[in-house]
């Protein structure tokens, strides 16, 4: 009974936290870059050459390289944060109410830079 109750608790904090103005425009800011990104890919995917620039951390030269089918790991992160950061921000609404907004803008972050590099990196190579 007592999951139940925490379960009932937890999708009551879940909409205070959409209640939020912010939190709703953050999200949809989000899913606009995450859009964005799809929709570049899939546009200018056949265009692309088999090999692309991704790892920039790497030393120079082939060791950058990956398939182009990588690109796709850029709007999959974007998802991936989006959604575990807007959860987790949920269950710090009430008690830490800083973390639970930090962790939606990181989100926000993170997609606008992640759409930046595959922007650049199709600008690069195309």
């Amino acid at each position: 009974m007592s999951f139940f109750n925490s379960l009932f608790s937890q999708i009551s904090i879940l909409g205070s936290f959409w209640q939020e103005k912010i939190n709703h425009h953050i999200f949809r800011w989000n899913l606009v870059l995450i859009i964005f990104q799809l929709i570049i890919l899939f546009i200018k995917f056949n265009s692309l050459p088999q090999q692309v620039p991704l790892y920039y951390s790497l030393p120079w030269g082939e060791d950058q390289l990956a398939s182009a089918t990588s690109l796709f790991l850029l709007p999959t992160f974007s998802i991936i944060i989006l959604l575990l950061n807007n959860l987790i921000a949920t269950f710090f609404l009430k008690t830490i109410p800083l973390f639970s907004r930090l962790l939606t803008v990181f989100s926000l972050v993170f997609s606008l830079l992640s759409a930046i590099s595959l922007t650049r990196i199709i600008n690069l190579i195309s």
